[in-house]
């Protein structure tokens, strides 16, 4: 597993853990910036 996926799992539990709004904050761009990217990807760059 990727340093970056584990990175996520980690965040993804400290949330659940309730740790704060800083954490989901942060996932919750983390998964902006996944999903433009994959668009991007899917339109060929745009």
């Amino acid at each position: 597993m990727s340093r970056f996926a584990q990175d996520l799992i980690e965040l993804q539990r400290l949330c659940l853990g309730g740790s704060g709004a800083l954490t989901q904050h942060l996932l919750r761009e983390i998964a902006r910036n996944l999903i433009a990217a994959g668009v991007a990807d899917e339109r060929g760059g745009c």
